[in-house]
């Protein structure tokens, strides 16, 4: 009888319809779109079902390495609460000076600076993303250019913007 983890992994790949998936598609699939854990926890699953053995990853592609076809998955499957629970008690705390998503936290920073100088936080944000995506530039240079344009001195965060872009 296949344990939870098989169940779980067979009825991700049979969702998705895919062999292969990335990382990232991985973790926002398992949380975004099938809405089974937050990201933080679907980021430890994707590690649970390597370390197991379930999962491969070679690079940045993760493949199952059992057939996903052969074991049964309920219909209308979600991992259980003793699954998640499992999972959040093996992942360690992000430490404080890393976003989420593994970014360095400038960002951050750089938000404290545009509330300071009287710029909402979501205006701020999306306002980063819009520049962001119309030069494509990183989120921190998108940040640092409506800083600039609002009168912030921003040149002590200069190094801190060029090593992150750099990194």
């Amino acid at each position: 009888m296949p344990d939870e983890l098989d169940i779980c992994l067979s009825a991700l790949f049979l969702n998705k319809g895919k062999d292969v998936l990335t990382a990232k598609e991985f973790t926002m699939y398992v949380s975004l779109d099938l809405r089974w854990m937050q990201i933080r926890d679907a980021d430890a699953l994707m590690k649970t079902l390597v370390k197991k053995g379930l999962m491969s990853k070679t690079g940045d592609y993760l493949r199952p390495l059992k057939d996903t076809s052969l074991i049964d998955v309920p219909v209308a499957y979600r991992p259980s609460e003793g699954l998640i629970r499992s999972l959040r008690d093996q992942a360690p705390d992000p430490p404080a000076a890393k976003g989420s998503d593994g970014s360095s936290g400038l960002l951050p920073v750089l938000i404290g600076e545009a509330l300071d100088a009287g710029m909402e936080k979501g205006a701020f944000v999306s306002e980063c993303n819009r520049i962001s995506k119309r030069m494509d530039v990183n989120m921190e240079v998108a940040a640092v250019m409506i800083l600039k344009e609002r009168g912030r001195d921003i040149m002590p965060l200069m190094a801190d913007v060029r090593a992150s872009v750099l990194q």
